[in-house]
């Protein structure tokens, strides 16, 4: 038995981008819901009115340099420009004596209001020096346009007169009386439903980190390699075109031609030990491994070698639905090991070098006991290469059991699909039942394009787009078409018509 080496999923910035991507669909819609949370806590917050539901009173003032007894500081009758310039540095402070508690209960008292604090209209109000004039901005955000209009009248009122007696210089001239707009917290609501959006989306974020660190699935080819000291002998690409034609693909696929590779490297290193047997298992179901298995026992007969594949996975059999829609008991390994047929009965020819034994559900079934790996063996001999199709040794452990009549195994575990942990225990599995694993296969492995492709599916527009463009680039096809078979009765006529005048 081989040493165990343990070893650990590395996490990479990568995985992190690919899971944040894979899960796009769950990040898009908790935002959806955290929009969608916003907007009613927004709702609630205008009925209730806790959100901004108010006026904004503005107006405007002039400081003037001007002393008690009317004149300006120059002591002249009319400003000069000293008497400006002083304006202009006593703003500063003309500004902390009109946010003064003083200067906002002399303005509550002016305005006769009641009910109202210092506090309410120093949290509300904003002053704002003009671009460094003289000039002082108010802002006044209140709940009511015509007590908003007699605070800041009032304010305007007796701020001569409290900047005469604080700064014993100074004065005001209205510039803007007080004008109140009505709004409705538009910003404010805004913020909300985006905060509450940004959060629905962080916590989509969240949780699939949870899974990348919790339950991290196979996303990188190098964490298998070197996993219990066995390398990767094939990393087959995802490819659209052979999943379309699964399981054989067109020789072009990408697919196709890196099984081709591995079918290769298997015949190499089953050579060199004199290896005849291989078992092909997984961790869970729709890995791919029944796909291998077609193209590889494929290469293997095409080079000559004659090969026989074995639907070893009773209890869900799919190999033999690769090459026929039926196979009936007669035809089958189940009718053979309970004697109803013979060995030649149930062998399928597919090509020359490459015969199936399948196997079907119905009322017998079977598993792997010693008088059906006997009857396996005795057909086995008869062939230059066994490959059996069993079940996922990560969900069936009488995948074992086959370890008598085989000679090695191979792994396959499919890109984002199993969970890594429970790959490390499917192959312990085989590992602690002695079962030698020539080494590991990677299906559907997806490049940062793929990912990036998957991930421009996901507009709500996207599947309209593309049958409109299908549809377009196929009406251009048939009008081209149409045209070629035009132009070419056109000419058929007109030679028809010249040859007919040379005649004549």
């Amino acid at each position: 038995m081989k040493e165990n080496h343990e070893k650990n999923k590395i996490l990479r910035l990568g995985d992190v981008f690919y899971y944040i991507i894979r899960g796009r669909r769950l990040i898009a819609l908790l935002a959806l819901v955290g929009l969608i949370a916003g907007i009613i806590i927004s709702g609630i917050g205008f009925v209730q009115g806790n959100i901004s539901k108010e006026y904004r009173i503005r107006s405007s003032i002039a400081i003037i340099a001007q002393t008690s007894s009317g004149n300006y500081a120059s002591k002249n009758t009319n400003p000069d420009k000293a008497d400006v310039e002083l304006a202009q540095e006593i703003t500063d402070s003309a500004i902390y004596i009109l946010k003064s508690e003083r200067m906002i209960k002399e303005a509550l008292e002016k305005a006769e209001l009641t009910g109202i604090s210092v506090a309410d209209i120093q949290k509300n109000i904003a002053f704002n020096q003009y671009k460094e004039t003289q000039i002082i901005e108010m802002t006044l955000y209140w709940r009511s346009e015509a007590e908003g209009v007699r605070i800041l009248n009032a304010i305007n009122d007796v701020s001569g007169k409290v900047l005469l007696e604080t700064l014993k210089i100074g004065n005001v001239s209205i510039v803007n009386s007080p004008k109140a707009d009505f709004i409705v917290g538009g910003s404010v609501s805004l913020s909300t439903w985006l905060i509450s959006a940004l959060i629905g989306a962080g916590a989509g974020v969240l949780i699939c980190l949870l899974k990348l660190l919790i339950s991290p699935l196979l996303t990188n080819v190098k964490d298998m390699d070197g996993l219990n000291s066995i390398e990767v002998l094939g990393s087959i690409p995802y490819d659209k075109e052979f999943a379309e034609d699964y399981p054989f693909g067109t020789e072009s696929s990408l697919a196709k031609r890196d099984m081709v590779s591995l079918a290769y490297i298997l015949e190499n290193r089953m050579n060199n030990h004199h290896f005849r047997r291989l078992l092909v298992t997984s961790t869970i179901r729709g890995e791919g491994k029944t796909g291998l298995v077609v193209n590889i026992a494929q290469q293997l007969a095409a080079s000559g070698i004659r090969t026989l594949m074995i639907d070893a996975d009773f209890k869900e059999p799919n190999l033999s639905a690769m090459f026929s829609e039926k196979i009936s008991y007669e035809e089958s390994l189940n009718a053979v090991y309970y004697g109803d047929a013979d060995n030649t009965d149930a062998i399928c020819h597919i090509t020359g070098c490459l015969d199936l034994l399948p196997c079907v559900l119905g009322e017998k079934p079977i598993s792997v006991n010693e008088p059906l790996l006997a009857l396996i063996d005795g057909i086995a001999k008869n062939y230059d290469m066994v490959i059996f199709d069993c079940a996922p040794v990560g969900i069936d452990a009488e995948v074992i059991n086959f370890k008598s009549i085989i000679d090695v195994a191979l792994f396959v575990a499919r890109y984002d699909y199993a969970d890594f942990d429970d790959i490390k225990k499917a192959i312990d599995r085989l590992d602690g039942a002695g079962v030698s694993i020539i080494g590991y296969a990677v299906n559907s492995v997806k490049t940062i394009k793929d990912i990036l492709k998957e991930a421009q599916k996901f507009s709500l527009f996207s599947g309209r787009f593309r049958i409109k463009t299908l549809k377009k680039r196929e009406a251009q096809k048939n009008k081209s078409a149409k045209k070629d078979a035009a132009d070419k009765k056109k000419k058929k006529r007109m030679k028809r018509h010249e040859k007919k005048e040379d005649a004549e």
